[in-house]
C-alpha cells in the first residue's frame, strides 16, 4: 500500500513518515505548497502536484497550518472517496478556526469557557467592559499560542484589541479559567486517546503551549476526560487531532488542533507517537480498502444506513479487543453513551441497544 503525507514537511510529519515505512510499501513526503486543485473538468476535481496530476495513493494524510485550511479542504473533498484520509473536508475549515470549533463543540454539549465573538473593535470593547478579569482575547486563526492575549483590566483589554486590529479578524473574548497556568494536551486517534501531557507555562507566562516556552509532563487521564476528548474529535469529524483541555473545578475544552506537532508530546510521554499514528493510518487504510472491494462502495454505505445488511470485511483483533469497521458504527447509529445488550456465541456477536422499557 502507498501512503502520502501531504504537509508543510515539518519535523512531526517526517517522524510519522519514517515510522510509516514499517507498515506501508511506499511512503512519500509531499509539500502542500506545491498542490493545486482544478475544477471544471468533466472527470471531476483534479489535484495537481508540482505541475503534474497527483499519483494514486491508498492513504493521504493531509495536514498543514491555518493558512492552507481552504486548500486542505479542497484536496480532501476531491480525494476522500478514492483513498483513506483521516481528516474530513469540513474539519479543515472548522479545526483551523477557534470559534467555529467551539460552535461545533457546543452543538455536542461539550463544556467550554463562556465565549463571545465580536466583528469590530468597537463591539469587542463593549464586551470587555462587561467582562470579569482576567479575560482572554483571541483571534480565530493562529497556532502555537500566537494571537492569544490576557487582559487583567478593561483598560488593558482595550489596548490589546487596538493591537489586534492589525490582523483584521473578528475578536474572541473568553472567560479565564484558573488552572495554575496549566492545560492538558490530548492526542486522539479514531475513538481512542493514545497520549496526554500536562503543559505548564513558564514563569511570568499564562500560555502553556510548548512553543510559548511551556513544559510538558506525562499525565494519566480519568475516563470522563478521555471520553470528553474523543467526543470533541468526533464533533469536528477528525480521526487524528489534539484536544486542549483545562481542568479547574471541572473540565473544559478550549481548542482542537487538526495538525498537531508531536515532538513535545513524544518527549513528555516517552510514547512512540509517530509509530502510533503510522500504525493507525495503516489499519484504517486496510479497513477502507476492504470496503472498496465491494462492487459499489457508496451503495453499500447507503444500504447500511437504511437497513440491516452484511458485507465482507477482515476481522481486526488487537490485544483481545475486536475492532469493527467504522461503517458498522455508522449503520448502527450507536452513540458513545448508549447502553447496549451484548449476546455472544461461538462464531457470532449480537449487539442491541438496550430498551429501558423492556
Amino acid at each position: 500500500m502507498k501512503l502520502a503525507i501531504l504537509s508543510l514537511t515539518s519535523i512531526s510529519s517526517q517522524m510519522v513518515a519514517e515510522k510509516a515505512k514499517s507498515f506501508f510499501k511506499e511512503v512519500d513526503m509531499l509539500d502542500i505548497r506545491k498542490v493545486e486543485v482544478h475544477l471544471g473538468d468533466k472527470k471531476g476535481p483534479q489535484v495537481i502536484y508540482d505541475g503534474k496530476p497527483l499519483e494514486e495513493y491508498d492513504c493521504i494524510y493531509c495536514k498543514g497550518s491555518y493558512k492552507y485550511a481552504l486548500l486542505g479542504r479542497g484536496i480532501t473533498a476531491a480525494l476522500k472517496d478514492k483513498c483513506y484520509m483521516p481528516l474530513s473536508p469540513e474539519s479543515f475549515t472548522v479545526g483551523h478556526d477557534k470559534f467555529l470549533t467551539l460552535v461545533n463543540l457546543q452543538k455536542e454539549g461539550i463544556p467550554m469557557p463562556k465565549t463571545y465573538l465580536a466583528g469590530t473593535v468597537k463591539e469587542a470593547k463593549k464586551l470587555i467592559e462587561k467582562s470579569h478579569f482576567p479575560a482572554i482575547i483571541k483571534i480565530p486563526s493562529g497556532t502555537h499560542g500566537k494571537g492569544v492575549m490576557f487582559a487583567d483590566s478593561a483598560e488593558s483589554g482595550k489596548s490589546i484589541l487596538d493591537a489586534l486590529e492589525v490582523f483584521k479578524q473578528p475578536y474572541i473574548i473568553q472567560e479565564y479559567v484558573e488552572t495554575g497556568a496549566t492545560d492538558i494536551r490530548v492526542l486522539v486517534l479514531g475513538d481512542h486517546v493514545v497520549a496526554a501531557m500536562q503543559r505548564k507555562a513558564q514563569k511570568g507566562e499564562l500560555r502553556a503551549n510548548i512553543h510559548s516556552g511551556g513544559k510538558g509532563k506525562k499525565v494519566k487521564l480519568d475516563a470522563d476526560t478521555e471520553h470528553l476528548a474523543v467526543k470533541s474529535a468526533n464533533a469536528i469529524n477528525a480521526d487524528i487531532c489534539a484536544i486542549d483541555v483545562l481542568k479547574g473545578l471541572r473540565s473544559y475544552v478550549i481548542e482542537v488542533n487538526v495538525s498537531p506537532g508531536i515532538q513535545g508530546l513524544t518527549q513528555a510521554t516517552k510514547i512512540d507517537i509517530a509509530g502510533k499514528i503510522a500504525e493507525f493510518l495503516f489499519e484504517k487504510t486496510k479497513e477502507f480498502k476492504a470496503m472498496k472491494t465491494n462492487k459499489d462502495y457508496k451503495k453499500v454505505i447507503s444500504d447500511l444506513d437504511e437497513k440491516e445488511d452484511e458485507f465482507l470485511a477482515n476481522l481486526n483483533i488487537k490485544a483481545g479487543i475486536i475492532k469493527l469497521p467504522e461503517s458498522v458504527t455508522k449503520a448502527t447509529k450507536f452513540k458513545p453513551d448508549d447502553e447496549v445488550v451484548i449476546k455472544v456465541d461461538k462464531g457470532q456477536v449480537i449487539i442491541k441497544k438496550h430498551d429501558i422499557g423492556n
